[in-house]
This record gives C-alpha cells, structure tokens and sequence, in this order.
C-alpha cells in the first residue's frame, strides 16, 4: 500500500510538472514569419534577401493596392520549411513619388506579410539616395514582418510612423518560439520598448550569459554596436534581461544583439532596475504566462552618449514596465495588469508600492497603448478595468 502511494505521488508530481511546463502559451503561438533587411529601399535598381520562417508548405507573392507587381520580382515563390536567400529584385523608379509593395506570405490559411517602400529617383545633384536605413514609410508598422496580424497579447499599439517594428523568433527542439518585438527608434538608437512573454519556459534552462555582444542581424550595421560598451558611466542596459532567456543559448544569444540595449548608468542598471527585473522574473514564474513591454523615454532628453562605432545615442530620462499576468487558476484572478516607472537616476531606496501604477497612468505617462489585443480575447469592458486598476491594491504584485 505504501508502494502504491509512493507511486501515486510521484505521478501526480510528474504531472504537475509537465502541466506546469506546457502552460507557457507561447508553447502554443509558433512564429511564421516574412521579413526584410530595411523596409525602405532607394529609387535606383537593387536587390536584398527575404527571410521566410515558417513550419510547414508555403508560397510566396507580391501585392500591392493596385493589383500586381510589375516592377519587382521574387527569385523563390514557393518551397517547405525556413529560407533565408529569397532574393527580392526590383527596378529604378522613374515615377515622381514612392511606391511600395507587400511581400505576403502564406502557409495553409495562415497569412503574414511585410511592406517594401521604394522612394522615388534622386537626381544627381540631390543630397539623399535612399540608401535604406529602415526607416518607416509613414502609415503604420512595416519594418520586418507584420506584427499587427499576430494578435500577440504583449505588444502595444505600433501606430508611431517614427518606429521601425520587427522581432526575434528561435528554435529549440525542433520547435520555433518568439523571443521578442520591438519598436526601434534609428534616430536615438535605441528601441522604445521590446514585448515579449515570459514563463518558466522561457527563464529555466542553463544557456548562462553569452555576452555575445553584436549588431542586430534584422538592421545590421544600421543598429548600436554595443560592444565593447559605451561612453561614459553606462552600461549595456537590456530590456529584456538576459536571465529571462535562460532555455538555449540561441534564445539568449539574442538579447544581446544592439536593439535590446540601452546606455543606462550602472548605479541604475545594477540597482533598483536589477530588482524589479528579478521581481518580474519571481512573479512570472508563478504565473502561466506574463507579458511584458519593457522599454524606456527618450523625449526631451538632452544627454548622449556614443556606442562602440563612435555614433550618437540618446540617454533615457526614464525606464517603464507594463505587465499583463495570465494565471488559468488564480484566485484573485486570471488576468492581472500592472505598470512600473522609474526616473533613469541613481536611487537610495528598494523597489516599492510608489514605484508602481495602472496601466492607464503608465499610457499617459509614456504616450503609448499597451496589450491592444486583450480586448478582442476577454471583452473591451473586463480589458477596461484591468488597466485601471491600482497594483498597489493587489496581493499578486505584493
């Protein structure tokens, strides 16, 4: 009889265990992706690669508002699985304005696309030639792939023409995951926020610290090279923190690329921020999923500082946190919402109540509209009251 019970507990403990690491939802929300290097080309002829990731059967096609697209062309329209040389060619503007096109991609009844913009020719004796930095085409998010179409519960409203909008997906046992979007700012050099989720799944594992420090693949040379570090009394600060990608190295590796960095002083990155990294970390892996925009306020700041290519970057004032906390068997809740701000400034004190706010004073705050696809999964009114609602008040935060 003791036999028996000794072996009841440990499958039932085998099952927690296993529940508690197929809860992840990201488990579920594999990445199917189409991006590009930059998503705005110059008037003159050229080519570039098109990256497809994706499981299964796919074709390729270019649209656009007017129907089809006689004046680019795709080197693959079809083929299985991941390819990274597509080449996508396409000819001189001669129009007087630019012009873009959508590069769909689709795999059974699933569809993603990115945008292309080709600007119109430079003359000779003009002082641009369109040497596609990535910056956006002005109406809405078309650097790399469509994110708008994910309905990915982390990311915020991508409106700002200002931002280029791209993200990281990995591979692991044979399974792709997303690691991280964000919205990048080519003029500060810095992205204002990256979304991701966060779970056991994602922060348990061995991959450590690769500190392999570099330019993001996704913009190249277009982004920081934080490597070997930056002027001043900074440090390469992430904003999603290393330790939240502990499950392979190729996950982590990715958070050090330029677009997840930020100059931010030591006494900062090492200090209060460390510990409401590590608290996000601890109430996240409590939970079934959390998500989490991290990301940092540029406007007016009047500090800069140079990264390892000698190029200027804007200091933060500021660092925020918004969270959204999914547990399927809370009791004070499924669905829980919280904000975090801190002045970018050295601090004598711990992390605490005064530090957190709702999520609709972190949005007036910071300008932007986070978790825009909670509403379409748990109703405009409940999705209304959770960004109301104070964390102060809450023993999930406390």
């Amino acid at each position: 009889m003791a036999r028996l019970s000794y072996m009841l507990s440990v499958a039932v403990a085998v099952l927690a265990a296993f529940l508690g690491f197929t809860s992840c939802e990201a488990l579920v929300e594999e990445v199917m992706e189409v991006s590009v290097k930059t998503s705005v080309v110059g008037g003159d002829s050229g080519q570039m690669f098109v990256s497809v990731k994706c499981d299964g059967e796919w074709t390729l096609s270019l649209t656009s508002g007017t129907g089809t697209v006689d004046w680019a062309r795709l080197s693959v329209t079809s083929g299985s699985g991941d390819l990274n040389n597509v080449v996508l060619s396409y000819e001189k503007n001669t129009t007087n304005g630019s012009r873009s096109m959508m590069i769909d991609l689709v795999s059974g009844t699933s569809k993603v696309s990115c945008k292309v913009t080709q600007t119109a020719e430079v003359s000779d004796s003009g002082n641009g030639s369109g040497n596609g930095s990535g910056s956006s085409s002005g109406d809405g998010p078309d650097g790399g792939m469509n994110l708008s179409s994910t309905g990915w519960l982390e990311l915020p409203d991508m409106g700002d023409s200002s931002l280029d909008y791209y993200t990281h997906s990995f591979t692991m046992g044979g399974k792709k995951y997303r690691n991280y979007s964000f919205g990048w700012s080519q003029k500060d050099l810095v992205s204002l926020w990256v979304a991701y989720p966060l779970c056991k799944m994602y922060s348990s594992g061995s991959a450590g610290r690769t500190d392999e420090w570099a330019y993001d693949p996704l913009l190249g040379s277009s982004s920081s090279n934080p490597g070997p570090g930056y002027g001043g009394d900074y440090a390469r600060g992430h904003q999603l923190p290393s330790g939240d990608r502990q499950c392979c190295v190729e996950a982590n590796q990715q958070t050090f690329y330029g677009t997840n960095i930020t100059p931010q002083l030591n006494s900062h990155n090492g200090g209060i921020w460390l510990d409401l990294e590590n608290k996000v970390r601890t109430l996240a892996d409590k939970a079934d999923t959390m998500y989490v925009v991290t990301g940092c306020v540029v406007k007016n700041s009047t500090t800069f500082t140079q990264d390892t290519d000698k190029r200027k970057m804007t200091v933060p004032t500021a660092y925020f946190k918004a969270l959204l906390r999914y547990s399927k068997s809370s009791t004070l809740g499924q669905w829980n919402m919280a904000g975090f701000y801190l002045e970018h400034r050295s601090y004598n004190e711990a992390l605490s109540k005064k530090h957190c706010m709702s999520i609709d004073e972190l949005e007036k705050i910071t300008g932007l509209d986070f978790f825009v696809n909670l509403p379409a999964k748990i109703g405009k009114d409940q999705a209304a009251q959770l960004e109301a609602a104070d964390p102060a008040d809450s023993n999930i935060w406390w």
